[in-house]
């Protein structure tokens, strides 16, 4: 009402440009947005694909085997800004898988800061942000970036190796950066293979400039090998 109406009638163009975006994206690994409609000014309804499965971490009932791993290791062409276990789903045919929750998505063209303007602290999952999102050895004017969500999808393949979240028992922050500065990234538990081990390695690197793109990782050996 009066004085707020510009702003707000702002915020709801934002939301319906973002969605349209989403409506925008083909990837048999990615939820379908099928049709964004607006029947009020101030209320936009989005019709998403019904899917029929499960979340992957509560799919990880234990660790799984390589082969699984391997089968479930994709990259979506978008920075997501919160890829974890809990935002993919596993169809229920048990061999697919759909990224989901798109709410702090960006195009690929796009910036974005990795604060919040109103919160002040960083967006998305504790256990699967970058370093460089966590102040972890970084400045604090670096950005989501395709990057930081290798980072998380190496820490979402972490967790289909050894059955839990990356630093779990960590509550904060600044636990997970001093973690991180500290060691690294968490190893995979023994009996993993050289290949899977190499893959984890080139998804965690502390320096994100040094994290191998994601058609780097599909040509990878351990996704190419026969297990």
């Amino acid at each position: 009402l009066g004085d707020e109406l510009p702003s707000v009638s702002t915020e709801i163009h934002k939301a319906v440009e973002s969605e349209r975006n989403l409506c925008r994206l083909r990837h048999p690994n990615i939820v379908r947005f099928l049709h964004i409609a607006q029947p009020e000014p101030a209320t936009v309804v989005v019709f998403m694909e019904l899917l029929d499965g499960r979340s992957l971490e509560r799919f990880i009932d234990k660790p799984l085997d390589e082969l699984t791993i391997r089968d479930f290791s994709e990259q979506p062409p978008v920075i997501h800004r919160d890829i974890n276990c809990s935002n993919i789903i596993v169809c229920a045919d048990n061999t697919r898988i759909k990224l989901i929750d798109f709410g702090l998505s960006i195009k690929l063209e796009q910036s974005v800061s990795h604060m919040s303007a109103s919160t002040q602290a960083p967006k998305g999952t504790l256990n699967f942000m970058a370093p460089e999102l966590l102040g972890a050895g970084e400045s604090d004017s670096v950005q989501y970036s395709r990057e930081s969500d290798i980072w998380a999808f190496g820490c979402s393949v972490f967790q289909m190796a050894s059955g839990a979240r990356p630093f779990r028992g960590n509550q904060s922050v600044y636990q997970v950066a001093l973690k991180i500065a500290n060691s690294g990234a968490p190893a995979l538990p023994d009996g993993r293979s050289a290949e899977l081990r190499d893959f984890y390695s080139r998804c965690t690197a502390k320096d994100r400039r040094q994290r191998k793109a994601a058609r780097e990782l599909l040509e990878h050996e351990f996704l190419r090998k026969n297990l």
